[in-house]
């Protein structure tokens, strides 16, 4: 079984530190044939063992539901614990983080504004 749990954790990593699955692919890799608040929490632990954190915080129960999976202690991670975790310091961080992405999205833009098609910008310009 931990076979199965680690190729999970090896394809949150290679997808950047986040995936989303169905609830499924984690009932089979627990190895049960129904869902259950007893199950979830078991599969929520051993998400845990291995530094994976979820989004939904509670499992859902049917098979179909997505959950979002992400590698604890990675700048992604780090960014969906902020917004799952209410508090001022964390509203502080995040309202920084949309004024940097405001701000990388308006340099983008004016470096692609000033680009001529198909020619990559100058970065001594």
């Amino acid at each position: 079984m931990d076979d199965i749990w680690n190729k999970i954790k090896t394809e949150v990593q290679k997808n950047e530190n986040v995936l989303t699955v169905t609830m499924e692919k984690l009932r089979n890799a627990y190895g049960a044939s129904r869902l259950g608040v007893n199950v979830c929490d078991e599969i929520s632990s051993t998400l845990a063992r291995l530094g994976l954190g979820h989004v939904p915080v509670v499992l859902p129960t049917y098979q179909q539901e997505l959950v979002r999976l992400y590698q604890k202690g990675t700048p992604v991670g780090d960014l969906i614990e902020t917004v799952l975790t209410p508090g001022e310091q964390n509203d502080l961080m995040l309202s920084n983080y949309a004024v940097i992405v405001q701000k990388v999205r308006e340099l983008v833009a004016g470096v692609t504004k000033h680009a001529e098609p198909g020619v990559a910008p100058d970065p001594a310009a």
